[in-house]
């Protein structure tokens, strides 16, 4: 069962590209932003970065779920699983020009031109990714979601200077345990949207806002997600209890009748 990696995807997204910051008819300016990455936030985007057009090469972040261990949670193995999954942020910055270009000028954040300038930027893109996702604010959803039970951090580095742009990225994984998808066991029926979801999915999109990019796949995977049989209304349940003797002596019967269960 797969739809928990959805939901760790949406927190972390929302993590870091909060619904509020977007801009639009009722927020024109758009932020406050927790990265320096503003809106360019992705999910499971599969460009590569370095191939972005030259309005986006600016710093960018990616969210990935790799891969996903399910260990029984009981001796007698079976679902519910304990799920350690590896969230993969993937943060790149490149160089706004040339080597040698804007080394006597001072440095201010978001407009790199030296290497080190690249590096520390990038180191401070993965500073505030963290703390978005730990404490800050907008990161309470995902908080929420993990239990904060993070087993390990991994921040691998790759640099590049193909076709004359320097890129700095960080591969950071995340190995962390996530709650297994759990179905309604005895649904109505009648379900419909956010209702046929499975928790955790369930409960990371009604804790965001209706517009946001989470509630808008949700509402589009909603009728397709799979779901346990309807229950059945029981109108009278019956019970026999035949009683041995130890003694061999004859026994007995206790029958018991519960009837109009549901209220006619």
């Amino acid at each position: 069962m797969s739809l928990a990696r959805a939901a760790l995807r949406i927190a972390t997204l929302e993590a870091l590209r909060p619904t509020a910051a977007i801009v639009s008819d009722t927020h024109p300016a758009g932020g406050p932003w927790p990265t320096l990455a503003g809106a360019r936030v992705y999910d499971s985007r599969i460009d590569p970065v370095d191939d972005l057009a030259a309005s986006e090469r600016r710093p960018v972040i990616v969210i990935y779920t790799d891969e996903d261990n399910s260990d029984p949670a009981q001796k007698a193995g079976g679902p519910p699983y304990k799920r350690i999954v590896d969230l993969v942020v993937e943060l790149s910055v490149i160089a706004l020009g040339l080597v040698g270009e804007g080394e006597e000028e001072a440095y201010v954040v978001g407009t790199a031109y030296t290497d080190a300038e690249l590096e520390i930027e990038l180191d401070l893109l993965e500073a505030q990714a963290r703390f978005a996702l730990h404490y800050g604010p907008t990161g309470a959803i995902w908080r929420k979601l993990t239990g904060r039970k993070v087993i390990d951090i991994h921040s691998l580095p790759h640099r590049t200077s193909e076709e004359g742009d320097r890129l700095a990225l960080r591969t950071v994984r995340i190995k962390l345990v996530i709650p297994d998808d759990c179905y309604d066991p005895a649904p109505s029926g009648s379900e419909a949207g956010n209702d046929r979801l499975p928790e955790p999915l369930r409960g990371v999109i009604i804790a965001l806002a209706a517009t946001s990019y989470g509630a808008k796949l949700a509402q589009g995977i909603a009728p397709a997600v799979p779901a346990m049989p309807a229950a059945v209304s029981l109108d009278a349940v019956a019970l026999r209890l035949d009683v041995a003797d130890p003694q061999g002596q004859p026994g007995g019967a206790v029958e018991a009748v519960a009837d109009n269960l549901q209220g006619d």
